[in-house]
């Protein structure tokens, strides 16, 4: 991971960290409330490292693995909630059930 040894940083230099345009950035402002970057009284935006942090996992799920802004959101949305503990024994028991109808299938003909 990079380090970042500024506190803030300017659109320009972290549109330039990931090659990408301000204006991308500004969009994506608009439509992920969780990218607030602060800004100055006269407007300017300051990212924190912590903001450079959620755009490079923007970048890798929508430039990297090319999902749409809305399937972004809800990959984002879902990293969030929890997970079912039960998931793993879930899966066995389907790929029990998946065996056994396959077994029964072979006895029946």
């Amino acid at each position: 991971m990079e380090q970042f040894n500024k506190q803030y940083y300017s659109i320009s230099e972290v549109a330039e960290i990931f090659k990408v345009k301000t204006s991308k950035l500004r969009y994506w402002e608009t439509q992920f409330p969780h990218l607030m970057p602060k800004r100055r009284s006269s407007g300017i935006r300051k990212y924190t490292p912590e903001d450079i942090e959620k755009i490079k996992v923007l970048i890798q799920l929508i430039d990297e693995k090319g999902l749409t802004i809305e399937g972004a959101k809800q990959a984002i949305n879902h990293r969030g909630e929890a997970k079912n503990i039960n998931t793993p024994l879930i899966n066995q028991l389907t790929e029990i059930r998946q065996f056994l109808q396959g077994l029964r299938e072979d006895l029946g003909e």
